[in-house]
């Protein structure tokens, strides 16, 4: 194929090249197609124009993508496009999208819309010109397939469809917006990076914003503040932005604010953040925070700060040894030890190596190593592995911890005067009786370390070392990993490592043994391809006398692009055999058509195969580049093999699924159908769903719908059905429509309603409506008419199945993103109609639905949850009734529903002997779920006044008061903070007055953490003033947080004081429960 196409590309614009395609598509239906592809590749126009017209749907449809392609005419396309197939259509769509075809697109999308909905027109959207897009977008935006596409044509469109809506979007349309927005973020930061970050902060308040991640980094460089808000955002939607891009964008920022954002990290990312920084800038980020007052030196995170600079390390060391559970803990003394100076750690550590148990001296070791390793001083080092030599008698459980501490090691600390300990270290540890896994991959790490060493200085006693711990390695009949060994490396570095161990190899490959040269290539990846030698020894490594050496040598000596056809040539040639390869036969069967000829033709013996077998290779794709009679013969060879007399069962099966991915196989197909054996017979009829000859293919499957086989022919016919045109489709799929199976026919049904047949409505109709209809295939008609609403017989099918409690339900699967956002309302009366049911198997699943409709709610339905929900005869629906009514609070909807409810509630008396208080209990429910409500969404906010006024005469609800009332509380505002805490101070009396601080207790975890410290202790400080015993107990629940999270620093601590010098005595038995220091 690839010379058929450089010829057609040779001839273009000459009558050779008409004649070449006269004669290609002289082979058939391939033949055509292979024609009208060459066509495309020589820019003949008007051979894939005369073929639009094709008796033969499937060549008309590559005649019309061909002739969109080649730049044809738009009315071309448009006299097409109505009775084109499905599958046709979206390559019209596809080759659409493939380069610039604004004109035909204008003119296309209302064509597409109006005859196949707005589904397919939403694919046309991207190719438009500006303007249309601007225009069409509001009302295809809720169908678009994939918004990255249209971001990549029309950014600038995207951007100004967001901001229109940015204003008075909710949370629900802020996900879909920002979702939008998002899709293509390089996209909308290069077109312009202000207006993206304004988006973002609107967007914030609403969403998590972590789709910036990919371009966050160029967005700081931009302008570091306005990330650096996002990040610190009291939502907290921010702080998913991370990244050493971003970090590094950031370094412009002064120190304070840096802080800020280091706090806002988990654990292993604050460590990650720091090294992006100068270490002389890391202490003034983390110094503090490690050092807090009151923190317990076992909870220190010592990754953190081994981070920062050496006299600061120490420092903070000593600081901590100085406190309470520091140098008087053995185990924690010893880690802070080890972050001293390498004079005062190593006494403390080499006591620590000699302690009786393994555990203890396993634990020792790593520590040894960080002290060594912290002042980067090789002298040290030297000390370091002079201490080490006791591992010789230890237990390997010690010395493998030991031996993966010596690998952290760094490259640039290690002398050629290190080697010799090195080098006795690892003998050491391999000839140890009791050695383990865990032991010989840490020696193969540091092997690895020093052939990196020496690749990089050039120095060969390096290579030499790792050579020799390489070859103990191999001794043990161990593998010597070398993966990862291209990262870091320097360029040119693979060249200096390949000459380095060029004598290994080559006195390897003399003994047949190519581990070490499979495991460089490996190492090296993309890196070997330049290596000349290294690519012959894996040439000959493909003779090897191991099979599975051979396997590992061929496909990583065919990996080199510019290599492979050279090196397919030789293994070719040297053992035909190798055919029977995975990465052989991809090659061929998708670059190396010209070598089809001989292996299809004639035998393979070699290695892999014996001389009487005649193999016939699975080739997994690459078809479409093959020539005709190729594709002939491979498919000869399928049939025979499938046929064969000693061919298995399982194996014919494949044999005719491969048949299946054949162009023009078909007629071999149909062959297979009434095979006596099953397996066969279910392969050949899924392999027919993909046939090229669609109608064919369901002729033949449609035979099979009403028997035992309908499982495979029914969904053989709906892959087929896609290449059928629209106005054949009735007809072709009658057998499915007639059926006896109920499957058969829903599938008929849905291909209908589906593919847009122009006769579906009647149809499906008819069939809906028989008297004896079965209630599955009613169903299907209805979830069918989300493809039909256009047509006022779909709503009333709607509205008849809405009064069927049989179907009814079924109109429930049917979710507003499906529908146009006109339809959306009209729609929701159904669920809302519903939802009214008395019927619990109905009206259950309707009101759980409702939240998803709630933005397009339906006149009269909080009416109908409120009635649910306060109706105390019916137990069944008032749950499903209550969460109804929360999404709509959620919403930020109108309170009247909510108020009612809870006024229903409070005044309904409801007796009966198995119920005990009903209204009440939903009443309880109702206001605990509130207040999650308003504590979690700010929409919901303005519900909670009217609902604390309606129960504030009630002494029995004043404990949902308090909650109500607090979950108001947003910490970023301190003076609305302590508003709210005065507000609840009269209700929070008796076996209530502990109740706001245990209200307060519950957020500290979820919500204080996304606080600035100054906002809390201003509210804490406000708080301890109050006289009222219950609003000093929420102060102490406070201020103890603040303190374990920010430090017990003296303005927390006179806090603190305060309290417990309080009037109350309880809160002053509370506060001396409060330690800033454990013991």
């Amino acid at each position: 194929m690839r010379k058929l196409a450089l010829t057609a590309r040779r001839l273009a614009g000459t009558p050779e090249l008409d004649r070449l395609l006269a004669e290609v598509a002289e082979d058939g239906r391939y033949g055509r197609h292979t024609a009208i592809h060459l066509a495309i590749v020589g820019g003949a126009p008007g051979y894939p124009l005369s073929h639009l017209d094709s008796p033969d749907p499937e060549t008309a449809g590559w005649a019309l993508t061909a002739s969109i392609r080649l730049g044809a005419e738009p009315t071309v396309v448009l006299d097409r496009i109505p009775g084109a197939s499905q599958r046709t259509r979206s390559n019209v769509y596809r080759a659409l999208g493939s380069r610039p075809h604004a004109e035909l697109a204008d003119a296309l999308l209302p064509l597409v819309r109006a005859r196949f909905g707005d589904t397919e027109a939403a694919r046309v959207l991207p190719s438009c010109s500006a303007a249309v897009v601007t225009e069409r977008l509001p009302e295809l935006a809720y169908a678009l397939p994939s918004w990255a596409a249209l971001c990549r044509r029309h950014i600038g469109v995207v951007v100004e469809f967001v901001e229109d809506r940015s204003t008075t979007a909710s949370r629900a349309e802020w996900r879909e917006l920002w979702s939008a927005l998002t899709a293509h973020p390089i996209a909308a930061a290069e077109f312009d990076a202000d207006r993206l970050l304004a988006l973002a902060a609107h967007a914030v308040d609403h969403v998590s914003i972590c789709a910036l991640n990919p371009v966050v980094g160029a967005l700081a460089r931009h302008d570091p503040r306005a990330v650096s808000r996002l990040i610190l955002h009291p939502s907290g939607h921010g702080r998913s932005l991370a990244g050493p891009a971003l970090w590094r964008a950031l370094r412009s920022l002064p120190d304070d604010e840096l802080r800020e954002l280091y706090l806002t990290l988990r654990t292993p990312a604050r460590r990650r953040f720091l090294r992006v920084f100068p270490p002389s800038r890391r202490a003034a980020m983390a110094a503090a925070d490690l050092a807090r007052p009151g923190i317990a030196p076992a909870a220190v995170d010592l990754g953190v700060l081994d981070e920062l600079p050496g006299p600061t390390r120490s420092a903070l060391a000593r600081d901590l040894l100085a406190r309470p559970g520091g140098a008087d803990v053995p185990e924690v003394a010893d880690r802070l030890c080890a972050r001293l100076p390498w004079p005062e750690a190593k006494p403390v550590l080499a006591v620590a190596i000699r302690r009786p148990t393994a555990d203890q001296r396993a634990l020792a070791y790593p520590l040894l190593v960080i002290a060594a390793v912290a002042g980067r001083d090789p002298l040290v080092i030297t000390d370091l592995l002079g201490m080490l030599t006791r591992l010789r008698n230890e237990q390997d459980p010690v010395r493998s911890e030991a031996l993966r501490a010596v690998t952290t090691i760094p490259m640039s600390l290690l002398r050629a005067e290190h080697l010799p300990a090195l080098e006795q270290l690892t003998t050491d540890a391999l000839e140890a009786r009791d050695r383990s896994w865990t032991t010989t991959d840490a020696v193969g790490t540091l092997a690895r370390t020093l052939l990196l060493r020496g690749s990089r200085s050039d120095e060969p006693a390096f290579t030499e070392t790792a050579l020799r711990m390489m070859t103990r390695h191999a001794e043990l009949s161990t593998t010597s990993s070398l993966y990862g060994l291209h990262r870091d490396l320097p360029r040119g570095a693979e060249h200096r490592i390949f000459a380095a161990l060029s004598p290994r190899l080559t006195a390897d490959a003399q003994r047949d043994r190519w581990e070490l040269c499979l495991s460089l290539a490996e190492g090296l990846e993309r890196r070997a391809y330049g290596i000349p030698g290294l690519q012959r020894l894996l040439v000959r490594a493909c003779g090897s006398s191991s099979d599975s050496t051979i396997r590992r040598a061929v496909r990583l000596a065919l990996d080199p692009p510019a290599l492979r056809d050279a090196h397919l040539d030789e293994l070719l040639a040297g053992d035909r055999s190798l055919i029977t390869l995975a990465p052989v036969q991809a090659l061929i069967g998708t670059r190396r058509t010209d070598l089809l000829d001989t292996l299809l033709n004639t035998r393979t013996p070699g290695r892999f195969l014996a001389k009487k077998v005649v193999f016939v290779p699975m080739f997994v794709g690459g078809f479409h580049r093959w020539s005709p009679h190729h594709v002939d013969r491979y498919g000869q060879l399928l049939d025979d093999y499938a046929r064969g007399p000693r061919t298995r069962p399982f194996e014919r099966a494949a044999a005719v699924r491969q048949l299946g991915r054949l162009p023009g196989s078909f007629d071999r197909l149909a062959r297979f159908v009434d095979n006596s054996e099953l397996v066969v017979t279910e392969a050949a009829l899924t392999a027919l769903g993909g046939s090229d000859e669609p109608e064919r293919a369901i002729a033949v499957l449609s035979e099979h719908v009403g028997d035992d086989r309908a499982r495979v022919a029914v969904s053989g016919i709906a892959r087929c059905a896609r290449s059928v045109p629209p106005d054949r489709l009735s007809t072709v799929l009658a057998a499915l429509l007639d059926s006896r199976k109920i499957t058969a026919v829903k599938e008929g049904i849905r291909l209908l309603a589906a593919l847009h047949a122009p006769d579906a409505v009647p149809i499906i109709g008819e069939l809906a409506t028989r008297t004896d209809a079965h209630r599955d295939i009613r169903r299907a008609a209805v979830f069918a008419t989300r493809y039909l609403l256009d047509h006022d017989e779909a709503w009333n099918r709607l509205g008849a199945a809405a009064a069927d409690p049989e179907v009814a339900s079924a109109i429930l699967d049917i979710g507003p993103d499906l529908l146009p956002i006109p339809q959306r309302q009209r729609f929701a009366a159904f669920v809302r109609d519903l939802a009214a049911q008395p019927d619990p198997r109905l009206a259950r699943p309707a009101l759980d639905a409702l939240a998803r409709w709630r933005r397009w709610a339906a006149p009269g339905t909080d009416e109908v949850i409120v009635d649910q929900l306060t109706d105390l005869a019916a137990i069944g629906l008032w749950r499903s009734a209550l969460s109804a009514l929360l999404s709509g609070v959620e919403a930020g909807a109108d309170l009247a529903a909510l108020l009612l409810s809870v006024d229903r509630l409070r005044a309904d008396e409801f007796g009966a002997a198995d119920r005990d208080q009903p209204a009440w209990q939903r009443l309880s429910i109702l206001l605990v779920r509130l207040a999650a409500t308003v504590r979690d969404h700010d929409e919901a906010l303005p519900c909670a006044a009217p609902v604390v006024a309606l129960l504030a005469d009630d002494p029995l609800r004043h404990d949902q008061v308090i909650d109500l009332t607090l979950a108001t509380v947003r910490w970023h505002d301190p003076a609305d903070a302590v508003a709210a805490f005065d507000r609840v101070a009269p209700y929070a009396t008796g076996a209530l007055v502990t109740r706001p601080a245990h209200q307060l207790t519950q957020r500290l975890s979820r919500h204080l953490d996304t606080a600035a410290s100054d906002a809390l202790h201003a509210t804490a400080t406000e708080l301890t003033a109050r006289p009222t015993a219950s609003t000093a107990l929420a102060a102490l629940a406070l201020v103890d947080h603040g303190g374990r999270t920010f430090g017990w620093t003296p303005a927390w601590t006179d806090l603190l004081i305060s309290l417990r010098a309080h009037p109350d005595v309880d809160v002053r038995r509370s506060a001396h429960a409060v330690f800033t220091t454990a013991e």
